[in-house]
């Protein structure tokens, strides 16, 4: 049974809900498809995703979109992932606009190439005074990249007396 947005409690929700972002490329090939045609259907559902919370009042939502895993694809589809992106944010300023919505990012975004960082930035920039639902992109982002960065952080205030061991 398909349950429509109508349907759900918006008293009992969350306020911030996270996706990962996962199985695009294998839900094509299972369909006969190159991988590219689920990245390109999964930004569909992206969309839809975004609309419907808006819809629902969620306040932050997070999309772990690429991983620093996925550097390791080949080149091709990492460059795809890339034009997706590009894309996306250049179609999708109006819709972050018209529904209040500011662009956040986390991750290692300097590992981006050029076109998609400065894009990102563009559109983040664009947005960041919009008080509706922040929308977070989880771009090269990894839990080893994390955790050697808090740990860092940790030790470099251990050195300057700002905590103690």
């Amino acid at each position: 049974m398909e349950s429509k947005i109508e349907d759900i409690d918006t008293q009992n929700l969350p306020r911030h809900m996270a996706i990962i972002m996962d199985g695009n490329g294998r839900w094509a090939k299972e369909r006969g498809k190159l991988r590219v045609f689920g990245h390109e259907n999964g930004v569909k559902t992206v969309r839809s995703t975004v609309e419907n919370c808006v819809k629902l009042g969620i306040e932050f939502l997070t999309l772990y979109t690429f991983s620093t895993e996925n550097w390791n694809r080949p080149k091709i589809e990492v460059d795809t992932l890339m034009r997706l992106l590009v894309s996306s944010l250049r179609k999708e300023l109006a819709t972050f606009s018209e529904n209040n919505i500011k662009l956040n990012t986390i991750g290692n975004i300097s590992a981006l190439p050029d076109k998609a960082r400065c894009e990102l930035l563009e559109v983040m920039k664009k947005t960041e005074h919009h008080t509706g639902m922040t929308l977070t992109l989880a771009l090269s982002y990894g839990s080893r990249e994390e955790l050697q960065s808090a740990i860092k952080s940790i030790a470099a205030k251990v050195k300057n007396n700002i905590i103690s061991p």
